[in-house]
Parts: structure tokens; C-alpha cells; sequence
């Protein structure tokens, strides 16, 4: 059975971590060991990793001073001696076959890096489901990161030499993501939930927003420059500023939007599920539709359908483009 190596960072944890470990030490794969990095904390998470390595000898535990997670994860890395390294963060839960599906997902694929889906807890309901077939992982990280952080597994020699970028603060998953994809790495995901993504109020502060949607648009232009078809690498910048998430687009804007994907969809039709997601997330963006952009947007969804749990969302776009943005601000409004 393959040791796996999982990845725990751990900065003023209490409240949860006890979850957090509790879901590792439930793992039906059982050949693992957890690295967990109290990274200079000031409550009782020392305490609560000092009492699970008494419990269990495969949690390795160790507290220093404060050094940021990107360091405490490189740190993680360099000490552990799975072939494979689980990444989990100190609030969520992993699902009790998470190891040992994620492992028969990578043997039948002979992929090195497997996301899962995670269900939202806490202050968020809902699920996040991930792309899981290669091309569409690594056409998706043209727009922004596809894996949620917390649930990848990846073949530890693929980062011993290089882990994270210590400079891509707040977006160090979807730079090394971006890094590996461009050096060959295959992807793969499992099409279920095997994760609890716990949301809460102060994960990322206003300030971290900032730099995490600056940090990220560099990743993204640098990535489309390479990663983006040959004929298409010469609007690189033009596409890494229109599908910024954040960015709000022109009904002008939101149509070339459409265009690029329909000729990355000509070039790439595995990636069309990612594709999919990426229109309707522009059509989410765009202000200023009307009845107008029935056609456009009815067009491409017969060229790129989009999945069943994105229906709600283009139900949504439906109302709002029959009715109009400026009826539809006025709804939202009266409402809030």
C-alpha cells in the first residue's frame, strides 16, 4: 500500500483541528503519516497535536516560531516520506475513503495530481464540483484555480526539489497548479465530494483580497501566454484581464469572451466542461444584458452545454436578461 504524506499547516487551529485530526485518523487507507506545522500559534493547538501524536505515532508533529504557510508547507514537504502528499487544512474534514479513492482514481489514470469535490460547512451551504478529466483541470486554469487546495493528492517527487512559490502569496495552490500543468504533470480528479470545506467569517481579509487578485492575474497572463493555443497566444493579455473573475465585463467585452472560448473549444473539445463554466461565469459578469443576449448566450450554450449543477445559475441569467440588468438591479435592491 502507498504511504501518503498528509500535509496539515496549522496557525491558531483550536476550534476545529480537533475534526481535522479525528477525519485523518479515520482514514480506511491506513498507511499514512501527517506532517503537522503549528506555525507559532497562540491558543491550544500545540496542545491538540502533542495529544494526537501520543494517540498515534503517524502523526509527526512539531511548533516553532511564525513563519507564514507557504514556508510551513515547503517546511511539510521537505520531511515527508510518502510517494504521495495529501494537502488538508486545520478546519476541514476529509471524508473516511478519501485516501483510498483518490489513490484507485490515480492508479486508473496514471495522473499525479487528484482533486475531489468538497462540500461547503459553516457559514456557506452548497457543493464546489471540480473539473476531473486533464484537459479540462488545465484548461480551467486559464480563468483561475480548478482544485480546491485542501483536497489534492500529488506525487511528492514532483515538489521535493521545487514546492511552492514563497512569492505567490495568497495564490501559491493555483501558481503551482499553473507550474506543474506547463511541466507535463497530468491531472485528474474524483467526481465526488471527499471533503468539508469549512467557511468563516475572517478566512481572507479585504487587504489579502487585494494581493491574492493581484498575485493571481499575473499567474493567469504568464500561464496564457504558454499554455493558450498558438494562434491565440498573441491575445494572452487581452484574455488574462477579461476572464479575471472579478473583472465586470461590457455586453462588447462579454462577447469576445465568447468568441475566445469558442476557438479554444475548436482546438481543445475535451476541455469543453471547463469552457462551459467560463461562459456562463462571463455572462454572470457582464452588466448591461437585455433581451439582446438571448441569442449570444443561448448560441454558445448549444456549442457548449453547460452541466447540470449550473442550471440554477443559468435559469438566473435567463430572468435577468429578459428583464433587463437595469429591472434586475432594481429587484435586488428592493430585496436586500
Amino acid at each position: 500500500m502507498s504511504l501518503v504524506s498528509f500535509l496539515l499547516p496549522c496557525f491558531n487551529s483550536e476550534a476545529y483541528l480537533q475534526q481535522t485530526l479525528d477525519s485523518i485518523a479515520a482514514q480506511t487507507h491506513t498507511q499514512w503519516e501527517c506532517i503537522a506545522i503549528d506555525d507559532g500559534s497562540t491558543d491550544g493547538t500545540w496542545a491538540l497535536l502533542q495529544q494526537a501524536a501520543a494517540t498515534d505515532s503517524r502523526f509527526k508533529v512539531i511548533s516553532r516560531e511564525n513563519r507564514g504557510l507557504i514556508a510551513t508547507l515547503n517546511e511539510a514537504i521537505a520531511l515527508a516520506q510518502g510517494q504521495w502528499l495529501a494537502r488538508i487544512d486545520a478546519d476541514d474534514i476529509c471524508w473516511p475513503q478519501r485516501l483510498a479513492m483518490q489513490l484507485a482514481r490515480l492508479a486508473e489514470t496514471g495522473a499525479d495530481v487528484c482533486g475531489t469535490w468538497v462540500r461547503f460547512i459553516g457559514d456557506r451551504s452548497g457543493e464546489w464540483q471540480t473539473q476531473s478529466t486533464d484537459a479540462s483541470i488545465k484548461t480551467g486554469l486559464l480563468f483561475n484555480s480548478t482544485l480546491a487546495h485542501p483536497t489534492v493528492m500529488l506525487r511528492a517527487s514532483l515538489v521535493k526539489n521545487a514546492g511552492y512559490d514563497a512569492t505567490a502569496i495568497h495564490a501559491e495552490d493555483y501558481a503551482l497548479w499553473c507550474r506543474l500543468a506547463l511541466q507535463g504533470a497530468v491531472f485528474t480528479g474524483v467526481p465526488a465530494v471527499l471533503l468539508d470545506y469549512r467557511c468563516h467569517a475572517g478566512q481572507i481579509t479585504q487587504a489579502k483580497k487585494q494581493q491574492l487578485r493581484a498575485t493571481a492575474q499575473k499567474i493567469r497572463l504568464d500561464y496564457a501566454r504558454q499554455a493558450l493555443p498558438l494562434p491565440l497566444q498573441a491575445v494572452a493579455t487581452e484574455w488574462a484581464e477579461l476572464l479575471e473573475p472579478a473583472r465586470v465585463l461590457t455586453v462588447s467585452e462579454c462577447r469576445s469572451v465568447f468568441a475566445m472560448l469558442l476557438q479554444i473549444a475548436q482546438f481543445s473539445p475535451a476541455s469543453q466542461p471547463a469552457l462551459a463554466e467560463a461562459w456562463l461565469d462571463a455572462l454572470q459578469r457582464t452588466q448591461g444584458v437585455s433581451l439582446g443576449m438571448c441569442f449570444d448566450a443561448f448560441s454558445i450554450k448549444a456549442k457548449l452545454p453547460i452541466p447540470q449543477s449550473e442550471a440554477k445559475k443559468w435559469h438566473k441569467q435567463i430572468f435577468r436578461m429578459l428583464i433587463s440588468d437595469r429591472v434586475w438591479q432594481i429587484i435586488k435592491r428592493a430585496q436586500a
